[in-house]
């Protein structure tokens, strides 16, 4: 009779399994996600596509994108250097001098100077192309930092359903204790039990309880960085994946940033150059106040011009400065080799990158499969050795272990479905992809 009755024990809990795990698609499970695992009001429930477009409010892009604004005014400046200058200036001066005659006298003039830069060495054409360079680069570098907190964004957002579910399954454990405290409580009170089971079960219910106090801060962590990440405030989250990743690399963006500031320095050194400067230039003066020495000689106001126009053409060749102009070359040279040899290296990271989290991503798949198994031996297990021990057929540290074993599959599971989540958007930003494309 007792063995018909292990036999049916053991029997029982795959019937009960069976019919509850049909569908062998892995599943998050939904109780680790239950509201009152924290006591949180559930109204201002957000999702992580909406957490992506909040993190548009970070102020570390927002100050990335205000330097593509300088840096788009700073290119408008190089362009603006092609139009001619002119200036207008107004003199006036009081003359005195140690003569009998017109001992002191005023002089105002007007001037109009006009002057062109006709050839300069391609200086200013290369520095208009050095500012576009690094307007570009500025534009990457935003998007890589734009990628950057989404990445964070998915780690901290995943991280919190880690939490939430190993929170969840202590919450369970420890009901299951504190139920099993009163029922054992009751059978010491009838001499039915041991003192030993019933401390040991109270141990275990007060390291539960220090273990959900931990996963609680957890929680509170995960979501008080979140909400720093994207200035958004938030009761709870809900649940999404993150579609699967195209195969591939694409140029990451801190990679283009870095290109173009290499064209940057490419322009900057072409700036300085070996040719003649020429330029044109055209100096309008009108006397508003002659000399009085002047106006008072009329002979001599017939020579003297009320007005002038000169006209002119400037050549210029430095030519003591070529030496330090070739030093100040070859070093800029010096470092645009320096930074090609850092594009090489983050190049060739990249393709180790694209294939180390390749390799995660099916690592991570092969992970929820083996997960879900220990899952379901776990489970069974423990509905088998429940009974059990409710028959005083096993000892009680099996029935612990049993029960410990139970809960920590359960999180783990669910730990395994969110670690493969993270590892897509690890794979995204490192292949260069968007990590917003994949979220809807």
């Amino acid at each position: 009779m007792r063995y018909l009755s292990l036999f049916v024990l053991l029997i029982f809990p795959l019937f009960s399994f069976g019919a509850s795990h049909a569908d062998n698609e892995p599943n998050y499970l939904d109780l680790s996600l239950q509201p009152d695992a924290t006591g949180e009001d559930t109204q201002n429930s957000i999702d992580l596509s909406t957490l992506l477009k909040e993190a548009g409010s970070n102020y570390a892009l927002e100050s990335k994108i205000l330097s593509v604004e300088q840096a788009k005014k700073n290119h408008t400046i190089a362009k603006i250097s092609f139009i001619p200058t002119l200036n207008l200036d107004y003199t006036f001066q009081n003359n005195a001098r140690d003569t009998q005659a017109f001992p002191s006298y005023n002089t105002q003039v007007v001037n109009a100077k006009l002057k062109f830069d006709v050839f300069n060495g391609f200086a200013t054409i290369n520095l208009i192309r050095e500012r576009a360079a690094t307007y570009r680069s500025s534009i990457a570098d935003m998007e890589h930092v734009r990628q950057s907190i989404y990445l964070q964004v998915v780690q901290e957002y995943y991280g919190y359903f880690n939490n939430l579910a190993r929170l969840s399954s202590l919450q369970r454990k420890l009901e299951q204790i504190q139920s099993d405290i009163s029922r054992v409580s009751k059978l010491y009170d009838q001499g039915l039990s041991t003192i030993d089971n019933l401390e040991s079960l109270k141990a275990q219910g007060s390291l539960s309880e220090y273990q959900i106090s931990d996963v609680k801060l957890s929680i509170e962590q995960n979501k008080l960085t979140l909400e720093y990440l994207t200035n958004k405030t938030f009761d709870t989250l809900t649940r999404i994946k993150i579609a699967e990743p195209t195969y591939g690399t694409q140029e990451r963006n801190d990679l283009l940033a870095l290109k173009e500031q290499i064209n940057a320095q490419i322009y900057q050194n072409k700036q300085l150059n070996y040719f003649p400067t020429l330029s044109i230039f055209d100096t309008y003066s009108y006397n508003i106040e002659l000399p009085q020495y002047i106006s008072a000689n009329p002979f001599l106001a017939l020579s003297f011009p009320k007005s002038q126009n000169v006209f002119g053409l400037s050549v210029t060749l430095k030519v003591f400065e070529d030496i330090g102009l070739s030093i100040q070359k070859q070093y800029l040279r010096l470092g645009q080799l320096a930074s090609q040899k850092i594009l090489s290296y983050k190049q060739l990271e990249q393709q180790k990158d694209e294939r180390l989290y390749r390799k995660s991503l099916e690592i991570a798949k092969a992970k929820i499969a083996s997960a879900q198994a220990s899952l379901k031996s776990a489970t069974l297990s423990y509905l088998n050795i429940k009974k059990k021990y409710a028959a005083q057929l096993i000892t009680f540290s099996d029935y612990l272990q049993a029960l410990s074993t139970r809960f920590d599959a359960e999180a783990i599971y669910n730990q395994s479905l969110n670690n493969y989540e993270m590892q897509k958007a690890n794979y995204i930003f490192y292949s260069g992809q968007k990590i917003q494309d994949y979220v809807k």
